[in-house]
């Protein structure tokens, strides 16, 4: 997992506890397309933990990330 992608699930654990609206403007913010962030909200519902590492993964199966994880090898 690349440092974008933990930032990103980062920003989204603290905005989806607070402000669901603002982690929607955030995923805005990254160009996520409309369909891609229902995608990533609703599998972050079903999380039994929702926890940084689990929403990095939820956001790399969406294939957001820009940066792939063989650079940094």
């Amino acid at each position: 997992m690349n440092t974008l992608v933990e930032f990103e699930a980062a920003q989204l654990e603290q905005l989806l506890d607070s402000d669901p609206l603002a982690a929607r403007m955030f995923m805005e913010n990254m160009q996520i397309p409309l369909d891609v962030q229902d995608s990533i909200l609703a599998e972050a519902g079903k999380l039994r933990r929702r926890d940084r590492t689990a929403l990095a993964r939820v956001i790399e199966q969406h294939g957001m990330s820009e940066l792939s994880d063989k650079i940094s090898r």
